[in-house]
């Protein structure tokens, strides 16, 4: 299956094909457009679904458009983008599917403190954090605590570590911690 992915900056860009991938191992080919911040995804998805239906190289299958909700509620800014699309009056040959995090893309790696460990001593720097002590999904400073964490264990804070941490993150335990994760999980094994 081929997938169209829209994501607001490098670290999702990085991060979200790791995770869909581990969800669903069909995924095939992958374009991946990011755009600048959650307001310019706003404007410029359509661009990107536009850019992802003209190359018939690619085939795109399905196509996400994500973003974070900063704690607001997700189905609202669902409902947002989708109305963008229906007034833009484009109608893609391939599903779309629109979703918010619950918070940020950042609680979900929080949840599973063992693959920031296991990073750390992948890259030789051998420091342990232990467990966050939050509420994953209402954390409003989520990117600031991620950022600290990684500092904790000599991990620099760049799109690379997000994929690494991504890569060996406990789905289950990403699920356990964040139930609104699992509404991602069902969008990504939606056929």
């Amino acid at each position: 299956m081929n997938v169209g992915i829209v994501v607001e900056g490098p670290s999702d860009g990085t991060t979200y094909p790791i995770l869909m991938q581990r969800i669903r191992n069909d995924f095939g080919m992958r374009q991946v457009r990011e755009c600048g911040g959650k307001y310019r995804l706003k404007n410029a998805f359509l661009g990107f679904l536009k850019e992802f239906q003209r190359n018939p190289a690619w085939q795109i299958n399905v196509a996400f458009v994500i973003r974070d909700s900063d704690c607001k509620p997700p189905q609202e800014i669902e409902e947002q983008l989708r109305k963008v699309l229906r007034e833009s009056g484009f109608a893609p040959h391939f599903p779309v599917e629109f979703f918010a995090t619950k918070c940020q893309l950042e609680t979900w790696l929080l949840a599973d403190e063992n693959a920031i460990n296991e990073v750390s001593k992948r890259r030789g720097k051998n420091k342990q954090i232990g467990p966050a002590q939050i509420e994953f999904e209402s954390y409003k400073p989520a990117k600031e605590l991620f950022q600290k964490r990684l500092s904790g264990v000599g991990l620099p804070f760049d799109p690379q570590v997000y994929k690494e941490v991504a890569s060996l993150a406990d789905i289950a335990r990403i699920t356990a911690s964040c139930r609104h994760f699992q509404k991602f999980v069902d969008k990504v094994r939606t056929d």
